[in-house]
């Protein structure tokens, strides 16, 4: 991407994705223009962008279309880069409608479309022989598991949807609250939760881990990076199982016999994209290198420490002064 410089639209930039991927595509400076958009007027990195738009929400598939195709006309634009489930999915269903010109950074349709379901996900790792924990849809759950257990909404964002069940008391009042949901087993501690970040450019398979604690709604607030080769066969199983081109997110537990068992796997880039981009790890930049058949410079060997993700605050001067007499 050294000699071209593209047009990008970036979706849902207020949201932890979305910010990480400005924030990259900022650095490494690939585009002329870049767009972006959000559903919120007022995203805390609205003047980062060259040009912004309110956008609708994206389960209003007609409106929501018809409101991205406008604006690749509008700009010229050559890639998408959504951030958001609700919007890969519509994208990665549509995307004939935007013409051979535009590119979308997604990936293909039997990824998205198997991990954006948890229970289809589970299906995956049982069909595949991959150790998960046990779980079960909420139809065909009967007591067998003991409390606690959790209840995950089968099309969810992260860890968005997901109640701890303590009792019976629980499960009869969240059972009727999300009944498209799956039952869990809950597999150590929020100690023994990993992030891997997999990467394929179809031959050769890279990952980063880290030890995450969540924290503001659902997002990573401290991340320490770990190596472990359990880890990377992993990894490298599942691309392979996927035939991987692009990035992937696999959540993980580690057991107390030291196995890593994934119970998700997001089918996009992730809330870590920012840190793993800092310690080396530059998916989003290798992405759009092989999306456009760039040469690939992927060095295996990622810094070691420790991230945190701060809050902070942004001013926006209003057009118009207060009349204050």
């Amino acid at each position: 991407m050294e000699n071209k410089k593209i047009n990008i639209l970036v979706t849902g930039i207020g949201g932890d994705i979305g910010i990480g991927i400005v924030k990259i595509l900022n650095e490494i400076e690939y585009h002329k223009i870049l767009v972006g958009c959000d559903i919120n007027e007022y995203p805390a990195n609205k003047l980062d962008v060259d040009s912004f738009y309110i956008a609708p929400r994206a389960n209003n598939k007609e409106q929501y279309l018809s409101f991205i195709k406008d604006i690749c006309n509008s700009h010229d634009i050559d890639l998408i880069i959504p951030s958001s489930e609700i919007e890969i999915k519509t994208l990665s269903e549509n995307k004939s409608i935007l013409g051979d010109e535009v590119k979308v950074l997604i990936n293909h349709n039997e990824i998205i479309n198997t991990f954006l379901d948890k229970l289809q996900t589970i299906d995956f790792f049982k069909a595949k022989g991959i150790k998960h924990p046990k779980t079960y849809d909420i139809k065909e759950f009967s007591s067998q598991l003991n409390y606690p257990f959790l209840l995950k909404e089968k099309f969810t964002q992260g860890s968005k949807g997901v109640v701890k069940i303590e009792d019976a008391d629980d499960f009869i009042y969240y059972k009727k609250k999300h009944p498209n949901s799956i039952i869990q087993e809950i597999i150590g501690d929020n100690r023994q939760e990993f992030t891997i970040g997999v990467f394929s450019d179809g031959e050769n398979v890279y990952n980063i881990a880290f030890q995450r604690e969540l924290g503001y709604g659902s997002l990573s607030k401290f991340v320490r990076r770990i190596s472990d080769p359990k880890i990377d066969e992993l990894a490298n199983n599942i691309a392979n199982l996927t035939n991987l081109r692009g990035s992937i997110n696999i959540q993980v537990r580690k057991n107390d016999d030291g196995e890593y068992l994934p119970f998700e796997i997001n089918p996009r880039l992730s809330s870590t994209l920012a840190f793993r981009h800092y310690f080396g790890f530059k998916d989003l930049k290798w992405w759009i290198d092989l999306m456009y058949g760039s040469c690939l410079e992927i060095t295996p060997k990622y810094s070691n420490g420790i991230g945190v993700k701060t809050v902070s605050e942004v001013y926006f001067d209003m057009e118009e002064p207060i009349n204050e007499d």
